[in-house]
């Protein structure tokens, strides 16, 4: 599968139609085969849950927020060859090789999320009641508009070559934990199509160099809420943005918020930390198993 995404160069007001609303129901309810039939006032009163589409609508910095949300759960490993989003003559916000959700386990024995799994068993990335929220400005005019899952977790691997937005991964220091950077390729801070990751204060992201590493090194990351005993947990803040002017996105759960600037953002919480002597090696996060046939490309 192959993605690619052209904004105009002068971003004007997003039209988004109701065509694309009905394209993210159908793709995340599964289909139904049965026979309808009328229930009497006994049984519906016998019937109880959660509706399976959700509206919320809040207002927040001067914009108006419309958020459906489809109350179901999606266990799933998904191949893409490339994604490209957010592209001009320069370049791609975000732009992936080989993109997988999900992973296949090798060996049998291999631990995930709490389970264990047999070699061949494919260790599922899970996303739980998705959503696609719009943001309005004061003018209706929708500005912006992200697709996310209001809980994750699971792997994402990728051969990334340009990431606008955020990737949460701690850096141990001398024993000290610290966030680390989307740094472009001189080493300066720069969550704008950056190539490299490190620590902005000390980054050096020539050959050679030391407290960086590029995007590629990380072939694959652990989506999810860094747990106490180290693993992943949900996480409610994985998403992908299309914007044309800044916007700042609430949290689903409504714990804090993440602003992003115009363009393509893709926010990656992650559960790793990585050793700073770990980001001079060639791949600091080897690629799990994506694939049942080895094609040579080094997904098996």
């Amino acid at each position: 599968m192959t993605t690619a995404i052209h904004p105009s160069a002068a971003r004007p007001p997003m039209r988004i139609t109701g065509s694309v609303i009905g394209l993210f129901l159908i793709a995340c309810v599964p289909a139904v085969n049965a026979e309808m039939k009328p229930m009497s006032d006994q049984e519906m009163g016998d019937v109880t849950g959660q509706s399976m589409l959700a509206l919320d609508v809040t207002e927040s910095g001067g914009k108006d927020f419309t958020r459906y949300t489809v109350g179901a759960e999606a266990d799933f490993q998904m191949n893409m060859e490339e994604l490209a989003v957010g592209e001009t003559a320069n370049g791609a916000d975000v732009a992936v090789d080989h993109l997988s959700f999900g992973h296949i386990a090798r060996q049998a024995g291999d631990q995930f999320d709490g389970n264990n799994y047999s070699a061949g068993d494919i260790v599922p990335f899970i996303g739980r009641d998705p959503y696609l929220e719009l943001a309005d400005d004061q003018n209706g005019d929708v500005v912006g508009f992200r697709v996310g899952f209001t809980e994750s977790r699971g792997t994402l691997s990728g051969d990334i070559s340009s990431l606008t937005g955020r990737l949460g991964i701690d850096i141990v220091d001398g024993g000290t934990t610290k966030q680390g950077q989307l740094l472009q390729d001189d080493g300066t801070a720069n969550n704008q199509r950056a190539t490299h990751y490190g620590l902005a204060d000390s980054a050096d992201c020539s050959p050679g160099g030391s407290g960086c590493a590029p995007l590629s090194a990380f072939e694959t990351l652990e989506v999810g809420e860094r747990k106490s005993d180290g693993g992943a947990g949900f996480t409610n803040n994985f998403f992908i943005s299309f914007q044309n002017e800044a916007v700042e996105w609430n949290s689903p759960e409504g714990q804090g918020s993440v602003q992003t600037d115009a363009g393509v953002f893709l926010n990656i919480p992650t559960a790793m930390r990585v050793e700073l002597q770990e980001l001079e090696k060639d791949v600091v996060s080897p690629r799990s198993r994506t694939e049942y046939i080895d094609r040579g490309e080094g997904l098996f």
